[in-house]
């Protein structure tokens, strides 16, 4: 129970009113107020009710000036037989008060009955030196209650002076009274200190408080019968008293077991979790075992964990005390009881080891001046339980230590460029790393616990039929596979599986994935560009071998005229393919992680609208149409090189457009950016090629199948030779209506701008 608090009060009150004041507000302080302002209230009301000078029953072997000093002494004597019945963290005492109190009552008048039930209290208490406040709270609630059970049995019996059924009827039912009011305040404390609603104390109380009604109204009812009748025999009442206290002492030990037995229960749950569970630990078995002191020393930590009855929701730590530091090498459980310090009087310690490691002890105290209720038998409950959280912190480290190297084959797994996943022995995925979800486009969260079979797109059934090719008999092996992501774009893979059976049966898969997506392509790529190149080589080629030789056997017989178109014609054709070897080496020299084109540029200020002009005026197409300004545009740019950027993206769309349709090259300014916009109503690029066209030889058409020329290097050498200048060229387009290639270049100075030399340079 809680002690009263010692706050003097508000400013402007006495001391004593201050104390008062702070007494009062504390719930269980006002709670006991009350219990006692009953009992006086209730104790008033039957000395004014009940004034006859004499008991319900009567005889003249018991009659005189002794017999109220008698019985206090009796009732003082019944109350020090206690036997105590644990409620959590408070205790309730069990003792032969009660059926004392019903001898009082028979055989004294109402207000000697009172009297001698409250000063053999206080007597008892006073030697039993019970705490001041829980002595108050007794006094209050048994001078309520057996105020209440002597106004039923004189109202009930009278006083007829013998026994008889009305008397029977009274004690019955008052001890019935009494008894309800005496647990009703009980309950009201308890539920105070222990948390718990008073109901269900009172409901779990009940049964056991009926019995010992049974008792209590046998013992003290037939004791005073043989107390009026045949006083000799009174000595013999002392079995009867004896069996009643041996009652309750099963009772207690009954209520003990179980209490310790559901608070065994939540220790085996608390071994079972991971969290805190040396903590939960010592709160528990402190609790089931009522010590006074639990203590474990940790060995490798050189600590002490400690929980305090004073404290018994707080776990202290600090160095391990001096007399259980002594017995930190101990062999075996031992209850001990010599050799202690001087505030203690039971000590039981137990090693805590699993295996081959030792924790530390364990250690249970019981202090001086309560009954120890330590023994071999608790050391036998308690050495397993000991065990068991031994065993809990092992497993406690090894899954530490296993959570660890997980989360370290995880990082490893995330932060891998190729992609890792692992399946069960149903194929279900079980592990999705972040690689391979960005390279299939299908998240991990989306992936988990779903058949491989269904999240990979394999076009190819009999590479479908290959995604799980591992036995028993050849758990590793690779595979290749092309899959096609949610956005339609192929990726090729090669897929590495590693399994593990158990009896041929599939445990796990763990498949590293490599994307050959690019690998794959560049082999396509050579072979189109073989195809591609020799196509176009021989373009050139065949008409200049066809003149040569045309010249060489019939050239004496040609006209003038006649030899000077073969050798305009041999002439275009050989700049043509002047053309080609460059880009192909200009391609050889340039690659795709290439920053350094720059050295091949020669950036100055030029008029962006006369080099635009003069492409519209080499290519004189009728289908080109033009939006161009009427003024210069000073633009930083290479002229020469930006001349071949802008014929190659009209002469893109001249030649992947139909003969009908116009191509609009248009310029625009935007801040410090000016953008040459060429437009054209082709049939446009597939959303997943639209960046692949900048690529190295790449070719949307099939070069097998291609009906327009060209070697794949025009957009790749544009971008670049633009990227150089520190510019960039886009695309977008829509199949079947057309693209829109746009060249974008940084703005130049008007002053720095030589016209002159710019157009000698484009015309050269």
């Amino acid at each position: 129970m809680s002690a009263p608090s010692t706050d003097t009060g508000r400013r402007g009150t006495s001391p004593a009113a201050g104390a008062a004041l702070s007494w009062l507000r504390d719930p269980l302080n006002r709670l006991i107020g009350a219990v006692c302002l009953l009992g006086a209230v209730l104790a008033t009301a039957v000395v004014l009710w009940f004034p006859e000078p004499h008991g319900v029953l009567r005889s003249h072997h018991i009659d005189g000036w002794w017999l109220l000093p008698a019985l206090i002494v009796l009732t003082g004597v019944a109350e020090m037989t206690v036997v105590k019945l644990r409620h959590g963290e408070a205790e309730e005492e069990l003792s032969l008060y009660e059926a004392a109190i019903i001898i009082d009552v028979l055989l004294l008048p109402a207000s000697h009955a009172l009297a001698a039930a409250a000063l053999g209290l206080v007597i008892a208490s006073a030697l039993r030196r019970r705490p001041l406040l829980k002595s108050v709270f007794n006094l209050g609630t048994y001078t309520a209650a057996v105020s209440v059970l002597v106004a039923v049995v004189h109202v009930v019996a009278g006083s007829p002076g013998s026994v008889t059924w009305r008397v029977v009827a009274g004690v019955l039912l008052g001890t019935s009274f009494f008894t309800v009011v005496n647990l009703g305040c009980l309950a009201q404390v308890l539920a105070r200190v222990n948390g718990v609603p008073a109901w269900q104390i009172f409901r779990s109380e009940v049964r056991l408080s009926a019995y010992m009604a049974i008792g209590t109204v046998a013992t003290g009812l037939t004791t005073a019968v043989i107390g009026l009748n045949a006083p000799v025999l009174l000595p013999f009442m002392a079995m009867p008293a004896l069996a009643v206290t041996y009652a309750y002492r099963a009772a207690a030990q009954e209520a003990d077991e179980r209490a310790r037995s559901a608070c065994l229960l939540r220790l085996s749950q608390a071994l079972a979790e991971r969290d805190d569970v040396v903590r939960q630990f010592l709160l528990l078995v402190r609790e089931a075992f009522d010590a006074d002191v639990a203590v474990v020393v940790l060995h490798d930590a050189q600590v002490a964990l400690t929980v305090d009855e004073r404290n018994p929701k707080d776990v202290t730590t600090g160095p391990p005390p001096q007399h259980l530091a002594s017995l930190r090498g101990i062999e075996r459980a031992e209850l001990l009881s010599e050799d202690l310090p001087p505030q203690l009087r039971r000590l039981l310690v137990v090693p805590m080891e699993a295996g081959d490691r030792r924790f530390g002890i364990v250690a249970l105290a019981i202090r001086q001046g309560r009954r120890a209720r330590l023994s071999t038998r608790d050391l036998t409950v308690l050495a397993p339980l000991v065990n068991a959280l031994a065993a809990a912190m092992r497993g406690a480290e090894h899954l530490d230590r296993l959570v660890a190297e997980t989360s370290k084959l995880q990082a490893i797994a995330e932060q891998s460029t190729e992609g890792i996943f692992m399946v069960d022995g149903d194929g279900a995925v079980q592990m999705w790393s972040r690689a391979f979800a960005e390279l299939t486009e299908i998240s991990a969260e989306r992936a988990a616990g779903r058949p491989l079979a269904e999240l990979l797109d394999v076009p190819d059934p009999v590479e479908r039929a290959a995604l799980l090719p591992v036995t028993a008999d050849r758990p590793k092996a690779a595979v290749e596979v092309t899959i096609r992501r949610p956005d339609g774009e192929p990726r090729r893979l090669r897929l590495a599986h590693s399994a593990i059976f158990s009896e041929d049966i599939l445990v796990r898969d763990v498949v590293v994935v490599r994307d050959l997506t690019r690998e794959h392509r560049t082999d396509r790529l050579k072979s189109d560009f073989i195809a591609t190149v020799s196509h176009e080589l021989r373009t050139p080629l065949t008409p200049i071998i066809g003149y040569l030789d045309l010249l060489k056997t019939r050239g004496e017989r040609m006209t003038p005229q006649k030899r000077t178109e073969c050798l305009t014609l041999m002439a275009d054709r050989a700049a043509h393919l002047s053309r080609l070897v460059e880009d192909l080496l200009m391609a050889s020299r340039v690659d795709d992680a290439d920053e350094d084109l720059a050295l091949h540029v020669s950036v100055g200020a030029h008029d962006l609208t006369a080099i635009v002009r003069q492409v519209v005026d080499d290519l004189d197409s009728p289908r080109v149409t033009v939006a161009l300004p009427d003024h210069a545009v000073p633009t930083r740019c290479d002229a020469e090189r930006t001349l071949q950027v802008v014929s190659n993206l009209v002469g893109n769309a001249l030649k992947y457009s139909p003969e009908t349709e116009p191509v609009r090259v248009a310029m625009r300014l935007d801040g410090e950016r000016v953008h040459v916009e060429v437009a054209d109503h082709g049939r446009g690029i597939p959303a997943d090629q639209l960046q692949k066209v900048f690529e190295k030889f790449h070719r949307v058409e099939d070069p097998m199948t291609m009906s327009t020329s060209g070697t794949g290097l025009g957009l790749f050498i544009a971008r670049r030779l633009a990227q150089a200048m520190g510019g960039e060229i886009t695309v977008d387009s829509t199949l079947n209506v057309g693209s829109v290639f746009t060249l974008t270049l940084r703005c130049g100075d008007a002053p720095a701008m030589n016209a002159e030399s710019e157009l000698s340079v484009v015309k050269r």
